[in-house]
């Protein structure tokens, strides 16, 4: 049974587990496919507000450059060598002298370059966006706890780590994605096994002990022995977090492209029960249904953090931020991809940020993105003191059909995922999505 995102809901939870239907990994709700064009005087409000208040924030900068687009990839970004990146970085730092004066006071807790692969890039650039960091007055980058970048195994040489560990990067997010040469392949990467296990040795010599590496199950061509194999590997290597991601099929890729739009619930639930077994048997921790770490020093702080309903600011083209009274995105196209850059770089110009669409969230809404992302662990005294009221009176009915299948464990302090619920937690944290955002997210057009 295929279940991308459930229009109505009302599902009854044991069939839907008995079933094996599969589900999109819920990373953020309301997800981004519930994010439309708005009135932009009032999401400029709503950001300015959320900005405004007091606690946390966690920059994220976006840098939509790769050196190919992976057949599974729908994300912003484009093949690019990176020789306008200095033009582009002019753009990036004055979105965030725009919104400088709206966070000045707040404690920056985590930074991420994303992208895109933004490792492509020299050091020079990134301490360009930390110097105006500190020029600004909103940290000092050495003393944010987690400063991190997204990084490919062909990118990563001795020289140019060092660098990024000298300027301040403290934590590596590699993409391997696989250790076999013909999924490697599958996925259009210009690169065999031997680069990803290279690349590793490398970040590991020079002393990233934050580092974390993501592999995906589902691939085409992959097979339970070449998945079990992949994990296998990369445990050997002992990094302090290791992400096993479910594949998610969009149109306009080039697995679409070549005919590959349907995933088996069976073989992805399989699969996972494989990486989980074997992460738990090398001495791993799980830690979310994708995420599995070695000691506390693993994990991902600022998805810990937006989980925990802190403020993401997201700067750059194709970022989104994630924001306590609404949701932004600075632009997005698969089939444009230019076009939305450059559009992106006008509204900067023009008006300083570069939203162009968002979603607004009033409070019951708020109270479904604390229970969806928070089901991990959520803290019932927590939940109550923010939302002024119980978790049970919100979502009763759901926490105890999820207990009564055994999904879900109650204490007196907290709700959990058990390991069952961990396995089908996307499907389950469906049921909790407001009817308006499943309408939208139904009705999105990935065509755009």
């Amino acid at each position: 049974m295929n279940l991308i995102f459930t229009k109505g809901a009302g599902s009854d939870p044991r069939q839907l587990m008995l079933s094996h239907a599969r589900a999109d990994y819920v990373y953020m709700y309301p997800p981004r496919q519930a994010y439309r064009p708005v009135d932009v005087n009032h999401l400029g409000r709503a950001v300015e507000t959320s900005l405004l208040m007091k606690g946390q924030v966690n920059l994220y900068f976006h840098f939509p450059l790769c050196s190919q687009v992976c057949s599974f990839c729908n994300l912003f970004t484009m093949v690019d060598d990176g020789t306008a990146i200095d033009k582009y970085v002019d753009i990036l730092l004055a979105e965030l002298r725009h919104y400088a004066p709206l966070i000045s006071g707040r404690r920056v807790d985590t930074l991420y370059l994303g992208g895109g692969t933004p490792s492509l890039l020299p050091a020079k650039t990134f301490a360009r966006v930390f110097q105006e960091i500190e020029t600004l007055g909103l940290a000092v980058v050495s003393q944010i706890p987690e400063v991190a970048i997204e990084s490919a195994p062909d990118t990563i040489s001795q020289e140019k780590f060092e660098a990024y560990r000298d300027i301040g990067i403290n934590r590596v997010n590699i993409g391997v994605q696989s250790v076999a040469d013909a999924e490697l392949a599958l996925i259009r990467r210009k690169h065999g096994a031997g680069v990803v296990l290279t690349a590793l040795e490398t970040l590991l010599r020079i002393g990233f002990q934050n580092l974390c590496v993501d592999l995906i199950y589902g691939l085409e061509g992959q097979t339970d022995e070449l998945w079990a194999k992949s994990v296998e590997t990369i445990c050997d290597y002992r990094p302090n977090t290791i992400c096993a991601y479910p594949l998610t099929l969009r149109p306009r890729t080039g697995f679409a492209a070549r005919g590959y739009t349907s995933l088996d619930g069976d073989m992805l639930y399989r699969r996972y029960d494989v990486a989980n077994t074997i992460l738990q048997s090398r001495g791993y921790r799980q830690e979310t249904h994708v995420r599995w770490i070695r000691d506390q020093s693993g994990g991902y702080r600022q998805k810990k953090n937006h989980w925990a309903g802190d403020d993401i600011l997201g700067i750059g083209a194709g970022a989104r931020g994630y924001l306590h009274f609404a949701d932004y995105r600075n632009g997005y196209s698969i089939r444009n991809r230019r076009k939305a850059l450059d559009a992106y770089i006008q509204r900067v110009r023009a008006v300083g940020h570069g939203r162009s669409e968002g979603i607004f969230l009033d409070e019951e809404e708020r109270r479904r993105r604390s229970a969806i992302l928070g089901l991990g662990s959520l803290d019932r005294v927590a939940f109550r003191e923010k939302h002024g009221i119980p978790v049970e009176h919100c979502f009763g009915e759901h926490l105890a059909a999820f207990m009564e299948v055994g999904a879900l464990a109650e204490s007196p302090s907290h709700y959990s995922w058990t390991e069952l619920g961990q396995k089908f937690r996307d499907v389950l944290v469906q049921e909790l999505f407001s009817q308006p955002v499943r309408e939208l997210v139904v009705n999105y057009d990935y065509n755009e």
